[in-house]
């Protein structure tokens, strides 16, 4: 329950987010940690928190796919969504100032409000 509490409390952090000076990577962590979060709190339900934790670490993709098959229904192109975050966020590429992703425009980032959606998709499910 305290991670999905979690969860949300990141996801009503992004939504009060607005960055006065333009682009931030911040929200784009703030759904991440949400997403994390609550992924992990569905396999709370069945495995201890050390597990989850040695299972999966910080990766989206992994929690993702643990997922009993009942709780695997994001689309094809949510789970690319997914997945191109998770490449960014695994690294910690929304917690530090990289320096190519800068020069190239924050190209590599994902969608924000496709992102912003698959979260909430994500924190639909119950615990």
């Amino acid at each position: 329950y305290g991670f999905s509490r979690m969860a949300k409390h990141f996801l009503k952090c992004r939504r009060d987010f607005a960055s006065p000076d333009g682009f931030s990577a911040v929200p784009y962590f703030l759904l991440c940690r949400a997403i994390e979060l609550h992924l992990k709190a569905l396999h709370l339900q069945t495995l201890r928190q050390k597990e989850v934790k040695e299972l999966y670490w910080h990766d989206l993709e992994k929690l993702y796919l643990g997922l009993p098959a009942s709780l695997q229904d994001l689309t094809a192109d949510e789970l690319a969504l997914l997945r191109k975050a998770n490449e960014i966020y695994k690294e910690k590429g929304f917690e530090y100032f990289a320096v190519m992703d800068a020069a190239t425009g924050y190209t590599r980032f994902p969608d924000l409000t496709a992102l912003d959606a698959l979260a909430v998709r994500i924190l639909s499910h119950d615990v």
